[in-house]
């Protein structure tokens, strides 16, 4: 996940799944592909480019040293890398032998058959080093939460190892907050009382459809709103989740920075580096990127991170954004792409790839102190894994819905509407979009 770039294609991936309905025959033969036993010369690993695939690139000639196995590490840019996969595995074809994909992406690949399941095909079995959750977001279709229509009563499988273990987290000056809030109302009693002149209290990620989306998701969740309950009828617009947008978009923005409705990832992190705000919510490859980046920051050492605080709903809820990989169908290679996925994950090899800025798993790892020097975000990041952290709804009409909510939480922070309006008109569109996609009104 790179928080700053990586979400801005909801309209390029409308197009390719419209596309995803006009290939059943392509999909059929998909289905029936199977991996093969012998060793190849190369594996070919389609990456998203950024910060995600950088610790990949830096680890993967290791493997090619101790197999003999060429690695080769094709880069695409988010929105591209999503557009390749669909095109991809559409065609059945075989230019990819493994594939990064961002647990969003989950559902859209998990309904079209689009990989080989881990755990039948190639053995994967859960290591209790790993949280529990950083499997089942990999798992399709989802062992919890609503289930879309299409897929209830299909089996379980493991189609994706998380290999990026991104969760959002919240920071702060420990420099001038000496106790860490554990409640969203003290994240406001804090911003009340730093705020000021060219210093603020709270910095919103206000930007319409994805980056309003994200901000705002572990706020509402803490305090018990959602999009949808079990059943997938539309809560967006119930009380809970009123209050949620309320709080953030009117109760805490009278302490945030002006020009909120513009501001994204790469606006926040400059406003915490320069020492322009006291707190807000953040990304693994935000703080080691930008807020903890030597020659870049001037508040090294002086911000704190902890797990998203509590809410109304009594749970402090933070949202996975995992890089997970996976073996698309159409591989002739699939026994060696697992291999090399094993190997990955092994602990002294994950420990290599997060010295090399990796982003781990494994608890003993994030646990680790000598690791955590480097990257004192760990322990925050082993809690918010324990925790259970949410994801995104398990739909694949996710990209529209998304589009929908983080315009109307948008409209909210820009003041063009109030949130009870914003919410009740956005929950009216995605009760049409999910109707027209075949799921219960």
């Amino acid at each position: 996940m790179d928080p700053i770039t990586r979400r801005e294609f909801v309209k390029r991936t409308a197009v390719a799944g419209a596309l995803l309905t006009s290939f059943p025959t392509i999909l059929e033969a998909c289905n029936s592909s199977t991996p093969t036993s012998n060793k190849p010369s190369k594996l070919t690993i389609a990456a998203v480019q950024g910060a995600e695939d950088g610790p990949l690139k830096k680890v993967a000639p290791m493997y090619q040293s101790q197999t003999g196995i060429t690695m080769e590490v094709v880069e695409f840019p988010y929105d591209q890398l999503f557009e390749k996969l669909v095109t991809t595995f559409q065609a059945n074809g075989s230019s990819y032998d493994l594939c990064m994909m961002d647990d969003p992406w989950m559902p859209k690949f998990g309904t079209m058959g689009a990989l080989q399941p881990l755990d039948s095909n190639f053995g994967f079995t859960r290591d209790s080093d790993i949280p529990s959750i950083v499997y089942d977001v990999g798992t399709w279709p989802p062992p919890k939460g609503p289930v879309p229509p299409t897929e209830q009563g299909k089996s379980q499988h493991l189609y994706g190892i998380t290999v990026v273990g991104n969760v959002e987290m919240f920071m702060y000056r420990k420099d001038m907050v000496t106790t860490a809030p554990t409640s969203w109302d003290d994240v406001l009693a804090n911003a009340q009382q730093f705020n000021k002149s060219n210093f603020y209290g709270y910095v919103i990620r206000g930007k319409a459809t994805n980056p309003a989306s994200s901000d705002s998701l572990p706020i509402l969740w803490s305090f018990g709103g959602d999009i949808f309950d079990t059943s997938w009828k539309v809560t967006l617009d119930s009380t809970e989740s009123i209050d949620a947008i309320t709080f953030l978009t009117q109760t805490l923005k009278k302490y945030a920075e002006p020009g909120a409705a513009n501001t994204d990832a790469a606006d926040r992190d400059r406003l915490i580096a320069i020492g322009q705000a006291l707190q807000s919510t953040t990304w693994p490859a935000e703080v080691t990127g930008v807020v903890e980046a030597q020659g870049v920051s001037q508040v090294i050492g002086k911000m704190a991170y902890i797990p998203i605080p509590k809410g109304k709903g009594g749970k402090g809820i933070g949202m996975m954004g995992n890089w997970l990989m996976g073996i698309p169908k159409g591989s002739k290679n699939g026994s060696a792409a697992a291999d090399f996925i094993k190997w990955l994950i092994k602990p002294d090899n994950m420990k290599t790839y997060v010295q090399n800025g990796g982003i781990p798993t494994r608890t003993s790892l994030l646990n680790d102190a000598t690791l955590g020097q480097a990257n004192p975000y760990f322990p925050a990041l082993a809690q918010s894994l324990a925790g259970g952290p949410n994801w995104r709804p398990r739909t694949d009409q996710w990209n529209a819905v998304e589009t929908i909510y983080g315009t109307a939480v948008n409209q909210a922070v820009a003041g063009l509407k109030s949130p009870k309006d914003a919410l009740t008109a956005a929950a009216t569109q995605i009760r049409s979009t999910m109707k027209q996609a075949g799921y219960p009104s």
